[in-house]
C-alpha cells in the first residue's frame, strides 16, 4: 500500500483544543487571558517546543499526498524551537509558575531536513505570526475551561504520585 507517515510537532491554530491536562498550552493560556487570570507556566518556562502552525501541517500533508514518494516517514515542524516563556511574552498578561510535571520533556524539536530535501517543503507561518492569528481569534476560547494553579494541581496529582516529584 502506498503510504507516507507524518509526525507532527506541537500543532497549534484556531479552534485549538481546550480540554485535557496535557498538550493544550494555547487553549489554556488564551482562556486564562480572556478571564483575566495569570498564565500558568509549568516549571520555569524555559522548556522549548517546536510549535507548528496548523496550515503548515495541512500543506505538508498535501505536499506528501501529491508526491511520488511512498513508504517513508517525515517530521513536520517549524524548524525551530520556542520557550513557553517566549509564548507567554508574546501573549502578554500576568504569569504564575507551577511545579514541573514529571516526565515532561525539556525540549521537543522536529528535524525537518528530510521533508525539506525530498518534498521541497518548508513551513510558511512564523511562530510570531501564528500567535498573532491566535490572539486575533481569542474569542473562540470564550467557553474554554479556565485552568488555574489549583485545578492543574488536582488534575495532575496522579502524575506526581506515579512518576515522582523530580
Amino acid at each position: 500500500m502506498p503510504v507516507v507517515s507524518m509526525r507532527f510537532f506541537n500543532v497549534f491554530g484556531v479552534r485549538h483544543r481546550t480540554s485535557g491536562t496535557y498538550g493544550a498550552v494555547f487553549g489554556v493560556f488564551l482562556a486564562q487571558l480572556l478571564n483575566n487570570q495569570p498564565l500558568t507556566i509549568v516549571g520555569d518556562g524555559s522548556q522549548t517546543r517546536d510549535f507548528t502552525y496548523v496550515t503548515d501541517v495541512v500543506d505538508a500533508c498535501f505536499t506528501a499526498a501529491v508526491s511520488d514518494i511512498t513508504q517513508d516517514i517525515f517530521n513536520v515542524g517549524s524548524d525551530n524551537t520556542y520557550s513557553v516563556n517566549y509564548l507567554a511574552e508574546l501573549l502578554g498578561g500576568e504569569k504564575v509558575y507551577i511545579p514541573k510535571r514529571p516526565g515532561e520533556p525539556d525540549c521537543t524539536y522536529a528535524d525537518i531536513s528530510k521533508i525539506k530535501k525530498l518534498l521541497n517543503w518548508s513551513p510558511k507561518v512564523s511562530f510570531e505570526d501564528g500567535v498573532k492569528i491566535m490572539l486575533e481569534n481569542i474569542n473562540q476560547w470564550a467557553d474554554a475551561p479556565v485552568w488555574n494553579e489549583n485545578s492543574i494541581k488536582e488534575a495532575t496529582k496522579d502524575w506526581f504520585e506515579c512518576l515522582g516529584n523530580d
